[in-house]
């Protein structure tokens, strides 16, 4: 087993707990040939084999079998846990928004709909189970998910107050597609490297 990856999946789920991101149920995984680095709040990194993945490591492995993702935060934040247990859709309402996360971070219901929903981005929130990000790093899924955080916490005070300003969907993606062609590929990159993978 890569030690320097095993140590990086648990280094990104300390992460969640010193950030604030913490919750009952978080997980934090990587891809790796034939399965996948495991960790959840037993914070025993475990190989898990593909085809063998029970309880909440399968919800890893079918969203491995489904998107292209290299790595996975399932997470429970508290802002984040709220607008999951309404059921309510978070849009675009800060520029760190569209550009990591994309123009919405929808909630559905259950592990399947998770894997269908993040086939086509990389967030979505599981109504009453936190939410779930992924990203060609663990950096970047961990990145997701703080910035995900953010927005629920703007999108709730802001709701509270009076109503959100949302950014155009156009401008959302096309601000998303700056971000991933432009700014996040040198990043990727060394945050591979820095990862062990």
């Amino acid at each position: 087993m890569n030690e320097k990856l095993k140590a990086s999946v648990l280094q990104y789920f300390d992460r969640l707990r010193e950030y604030g991101l913490h919750g009952e149920g978080d997980s934090v995984s990587v891809r790796t040939e034939g399965g996948m680095l495991f960790v959840d709040n037993s914070r025993e990194v475990k190989f898990v084999k593909a085809g063998e993945a029970k309880g909440e490591a399968a919800l890893h492995e079918g969203i491995y079998a489904q998107t292209d993702a290299a790595a996975v935060v399932h997470a429970h934040p508290d802002y984040v846990s709220a607008v999951a247990k309404a059921g309510v859709t978070i849009p675009a309402v800060i520029d760190d928004m569209a550009q990591i996360v994309g123009p919405t971070c929808r909630t559905v219901e259950g592990k399947e709909a998770a894997a269908k929903e993040l086939k086509k981005r990389n967030s979505c929130l599981m109504k009453g189970d936190g939410a779930v990000t992924t990203g060609r790093t663990l950096n970047e899924a961990f990145t997701c998910m703080m910035v995900l955080q953010k927005a629920a916490i703007c999108f709730v005070s802001a709701s509270v107050l009076g109503g959100n300003v949302v950014i155009n969907g156009l401008e959302a993606r096309l601000m998303r597609f700056v971000y991933k062609k432009k700014y996040s590929k040198i990043n990727t990159e060394n945050n591979m490297e820095r990862e062990g993978k």
